[in-house]
């Protein structure tokens, strides 16, 4: 089989403005890993039975023997338990690599000890994994990486954690002589428990396993992955895709050499998309990396209107030299026949998914293979079920079809077919799903925080449209956020009119920037119609629950009955909308808040949220915000004209007591839009006002990567906002030539005891980076305390006094008209 169609070492998006990578901050690994190990819970199964594992999952690896090692007393080198990993994986290595003339146990594949290619192996951030299984045709690249890149994962076909004790593993098998009620009660995975020093350490160990996984999935285009741990010389598998992972019962070694064998026997002997590589991408030749830099370079000039030296660093977000694929596009149509497979060159993708199971999505900047002209293509994992009626690109084709204004433009879209790019298309037309969903309801898939997992099934699905922006966290200024943002209420409005559907995830990552030839500024875009719904009489979406992104859901949402028994409104939306306004502002204009204050601002406003039970909620910020203007009345925007707009639209949402008659019942999208619109066309908007500011994540840091005096460099205050759609993440220092940019930091970030102030005193920020890890029993009487509570606190914040408004006071200044 040629190399060519296997792709490796694919770039990750970049931050635009300091062009490195997004996501990896060394110093966010700790609370990024335990983040990683609290969602693991939730899909994963186990443990299924090694041997079934092997022939459920490597069926296709089984091979004639010849040329097998024996596997009597394989890895009888390697002790069963030990006082440092390096005690394991040193014999292991050796035994895994071994080989004779005509015999080994791995044909083709190397077994390389990465970790001792890291320059801070006891470092979270900058580890790397135990061992990692690479093919002969990588090796040598793998050995001219430069020791401080991370380019090894890109490589990977496989790694092994090591552990140098069974005590250390994660998970917990039931006595194979336990009863069925016993059995059933059985919790795979260990209690959460931060007072026991063990569970930690399983934390810690487990955290980095899926760390190296996700990123795996981030440096290559995969649909699976295997690996496997080694706790002394316990033994299990793991087999992780888009929906969740399964497994396997642990074994030892010793007791057991053959499972491991055949194991590794059979992976050997996968084809490059049953190990998990994905069959629909190729390497482009150097005549379509050409073409695409070309198209790719004039589109970036039109947009951005550049030349020079910044023309060629904005290019390289959305190229990295030597780095261009071939996406294969498989079209559904919506009516009449599919046509046929389109080819898309595409390279650095805007945002790279940094966690493990769910949409997972990947956006690029393309060039059709066919026509030269740009595109952009959506990458993602769409859940699936055989009740599906419309998949997105079925959506935005019928809207695009009544007219709905500011939309993209559909071009294609499809499910991803099995059949490998280059070769006849398969008669069955099979398409690319996970697979962990379909263990669900096996006997061997035991509990998990006193309940049955089931993980859902994600089916990978690619939609192209012809509209090709940049996200609105590249907003320049005043005038360019409220015209992009008004553009965004005129397609919300058109949507609900036209077809009785509302967006449900009004955010900043779904409003893209578009400059049109025939507009001075740049025009908003609505994307992302995946979690849309049509509504029903009531104005109530037909699915009940939350949707969409937490920071810019209404507070009426995220109270706890908003998880599953709430349905969303297009007032639900509006008020989204005003967040993504709000949050632009903060964040991207000139205000008087410093950095320490916006970190703190920004935690309780868009990031705050607690468990009641298994039940997430949050929103009091929010809510007290629009009684009392407890949060926006703090800060003095520099643009007056942006403080007008702000104060006057949380009027529209909730007036307070002077105002209620003038305002009632209309939080609406005509009622904004009769203030929007004139409010664009009378009011003087600062055109270049850009001012970013940072959110600090100094309380987030890891103790133990902190740089030390002789370090070369120091690491960053990373900026929150770089976080990807549904998903935790923050920007890295990791650059994609394997050199560490060097960075700054405040000095007393260094000494969390000295850390800069925020507000007097900042609440720990209770976010899914830092899950809350307490007692059940304690947690939930306290949480039932404050539910009790917090209404009356609520309600008891006063109305923002009429005198202040006539004023002008601070975040409520009045805009200059245009005369």
């Amino acid at each position: 089989m040629s190399r060519s169609l296997c792709v490796y070492n694919v770039p990750m998006a970049l931050d635009s403005e300091r062009l490195r990578s997004h996501g990896l901050d060394p110093l966010l690994a700790y609370s990024r890993n335990r983040w990683h190990v609290q969602e693991s819970r939730r899909s994963t199964l186990g443990p299924i039975p090694p041997v079934r594992f092997i022939d459920e999952f490597l069926s296709a690896g089984r091979a004639e023997r010849h040329g097998m090692l024996s596997y009597q007393k394989a890895f009888a080198s390697v002790p069963k338990r030990a006082d440092t990993p390096e005690q394991i994986y040193q014999p292991l290595v050796l035994a895994l690599n071994k080989k004779t003339a005509s015999h080994s146990r791995c044909p083709e594949m190397i077994f390389s000890k990465t970790i001792e290619r890291s320059i801070r192996p006891e470092r979270l951030g900058h580890t790397k994994p135990h061992i990692s299984c690479f093919t002969k045709e990588n090796i040598h690249l793998i050995e001219q990486v430069n020791r401080e890149s991370r380019e090894e994962l890109g490589y990977a076909e496989m790694i092994i954690q090591v552990a140098p004790d069974a005590s250390l593993d994660y998970f917990t098998d039931p006595d194979p002589k336990a009863s069925a009620e016993t059995l059933a009660a059985h919790k795979f995975a260990r209690e959460v428990d931060d007072d026991d020093e063990a569970y930690r350490q399983a934390e810690h160990a487990f955290g980095l396993h899926i760390a190296f996984v996700t990123e795996i999935f981030a440096r290559q285009q995969r649909t699976f992955l295997f690996t496997v741990a080694v706790c002394g010389s316990s033994v299990r598998f793991f087999r992780w895709d888009r929906a969740g992972c399964v497994v396997s019962e642990a074994f030892d070694l010793h007791e057991r050499p053959e499972l491991l064998s055949e194991f590794l026997w059979r992976f050997s002997h996968l084809s490059y998309w049953s190990r998990g590589h994905d069959c629909t991408v190729t390497q482009a030749t150097e005549a379509q990396g050409r073409l695409f830099r070309a198209t790719i370079r004039q589109h970036v000039a039109l947009q951005l209107d550049l030349s020079g030296d910044e023309l060629e660093k904005a290019v390289l977000v959305h190229h990295q030299p030597g780095h261009a694929i071939i996406l294969r596009v498989d079209p559904q149509q919506c009516n009449g026949p599919d046509p046929a497979s389109q080819q898309y060159i595409v390279s650095r993708p805007t945002v790279t998914p940094l966690q493990l199971s769910g949409c997972c999505t990947r956006g690029y900047w393309a060039v059709s293979v066919d026509t030269g002209k740009v595109a952009f293509v959506k990458d993602t994992w769409r859940s699936y079920s055989l009740s599906d009626k419309d998949v997105e690109g079925d959506v935005v084709w019928r809207l695009n079809d009544l007219g709905v204004r500011n939309i993209p433009s559909l071009r294609f879209h499809g499910d991803c077919f099995l059949s490998p790019i280059g070769q006849r298309m398969a008669a069955d037309r099979m398409c690319q799903e996970t697979k962990t969903h379909k263990y669900n309801k096996e006997p061997w898939a035991l509990l998990i925080d006193g309940k049955a997992v089931r993980v859902g099934k994600q089916r990978h699905y690619r939609l192209v449209t012809d509209t090709v922006g940049y996200s609105l966290r590249c907003v320049q200024g005043t005038e360019e956020l409220l015209h992009s943002t008004h553009d965004v209420l005129l397609a919300m409005k058109d949507a609900l009119a036209k077809d009785a559907r509302i967006h449900r995830d009004i955010s900043i990552g779904n409003i893209i920037l578009v400059k049109e030839p025939d507009s001075r500024i740049r025009k908003g875009y609505l994307i992302d119609w995946d979690a849309s719904d049509r509504v029903n009489e009531k104005g109530e979406a037909l699915q009940p629950g939350r949707a969409g992104t937490w920071a810019f859901m209404s507070y009426r949402m995220l109270e706890i009955t908003g998880q599953s028994e709430d349905s969303h409104t297009f007032k639900d939306d509006l008020e989204a909308l005003l967040y993504v306004v709000f949050y632009c502002g903060l964040m991207y204009l000139p205000h008087d808040l410093t950095d320490e204050r916006v970190t703190w601002l920004y935690g309780e406003f868009f990031e705050r949220s607690d468990m009641y039970g298994s039940e997430k909620y949050g929103g009091d910020a929010k809510r007290m915000n629009a009684r009392g203007r407890r949060y926006t009345r703090k800060i003095t925007f520099g643009d007056p004209a942006f403080a007008e707009w702000l104060t006057t639209v949380m009027d529209y949402h909730s007036p307070p007591a002077e105002l209620q008659d003038k305002y009632k019942d209309c939080w609406d999208g005509d009622h904004l839009d009769e203030f929007w619109s004139p409010f664009l066309a009378t009011h003087e908007l600062e055109r270049h006002n850009r001012t970013v500011h940072r959110v600090l994540d100094y309380r987030l840091y890891d103790p133990n990567s902190l740089p030390t005096a002789s370090d070369d460099s120091t690491p960053s205050t990373p900026d929150r906002e770089a976080r990807p759609k549904r998903a935790i993440g923050e920007l890295g220092s990791d650059t994609e030539d394997g050199r560490e940019t060097k960075i700054h930091r405040r000095s007393s970030a260094r000494n969390p005891a000295t850390a800069p102030p925020a507000l007097t005193p900042p609440p720990p920020i209770a976010t899914a980076s830092t899950p809350l890890r307490r007692s059940k029993r304690i947690h939930e009487q306290k949480t039932r305390e404050r539910l009790k509570l917090r209404a009356a606190s609520v309600d008891a914040v006063p109305p923002p006094a009429p005198a202040s408004r006539r004023r002008g006071s601070r975040g409520r200044a009045r805009g200059r008209s245009r005369k």
